[in-house]
């Protein structure tokens, strides 16, 4: 989630740590009802989310200034999330391949910034699709409910495990020039964290195999810390504490799902798999 740019990052304030706890408590409920009642109250959710991280990317990679390409990014993809939740899911393809050819050119052509034109095709692709893979496990299965809710949960159990074990045992950082406060300790925490609520989660909705899902939500852990990462790597190069000033305490949307966006592209791809 959010890194402090220090390298011997502070800790955080009571006051910071309150702000953070009422930001949960307020917008907590609100997600979870939406998952849990579905269509039309998920999609509309996952479309707002995805109108917003595409404007913070707009905004991170432009350095806190949207310039046209980067509208065009946040239109592209709040019409792709628009066509998914209205069950139009033959044109997502097209319609991503005619928008990242439209961004790139008018980018690297018009505005003559080859760097923003990848940067700004990336998020298209990247945000659109991890979207899209949210809300099409939400709607395209009997229980697409118990899929997301589950994880959501991998993807806490994960960052809450991390962050007491990391603190608690501290040791070897995995990637200190990308993300100072991460260790090694804090990731295998993590991944027990996640196959303990995969455990338990499997054995009360009875849906799944219980060693089974473990297994697959310690991986998923990992899945969920290299979304961390990756968001963590664009707001170091682009000199960004986080995402946005959005959430109080908090910080962006995309600092608060990172994880989530990469473990749903997973699991997505499994499901078209199998």
């Amino acid at each position: 989630m959010s890194d402090v740019m220090d390298p011997q990052p502070k800790q955080p304030k009571k006051s910071d740590l309150l702000i953070r706890s009422l930001s949960s408590i307020v917008l907590g409920p609100p997600v979870l009802a939406a998952v849990y009642f579905g269509s039309p109250y998920s999609d509309g959710l996952i479309v707002l989310c995805a109108l917003i991280l595409s404007w913070e990317w707009a905004m991170l990679t432009g350095r806190r200034h949207i310039k046209v390409p980067g509208w065009l990014l946040v239109a592209s993809v709040t019409t792709l999330l628009v066509l998914g939740a209205l069950g139009f899911e033959e044109l997502f393809i097209p319609v991503l391949l005619l928008c990242t050819v439209l961004i790139f050119a008018y980018t690297k052509f018009i505005e003559r910034d080859f760097p923003q034109a990848f940067w700004l095709t990336l998020g298209l692709g990247y945000v659109s699709v991890t979207t899209y893979s949210l809300l099409w496990l939400r709607n395209g299965s009997d229980n697409g409910f118990e899929i997301v809710l589950w994880i959501l949960l991998v993807v806490w159990s994960t960052d809450i495990g991390a962050y007491f074990s990391g603190k608690s045992i501290g040791g070897p950082k995995i990637a200190p020039s990308i993300s100072p406060k991460k260790t090694w300790a804090g990731l295998i925490g993590g991944m027990i964290a996640a196959a303990a609520i995969s455990f338990g989660f499997a054995i009360a909705t009875e849906l799944f195999n219980p060693i089974l899902q473990g297994f697959f939500g310690a991986g998923l852990a990992v899945v969920s810390q290299m979304g961390d990462f990756f968001e963590s790597h664009i707001k170091r190069k682009f000199d960004a504490k986080d995402s946005s000033n959005l959430i109080p305490g908090h910080g962006g949307l995309f600092d608060r799902v990172d994880g989530l966006l990469a473990c749903s592209l997973l699991v997505f791809l499994i499901h078209l798999v199998y």
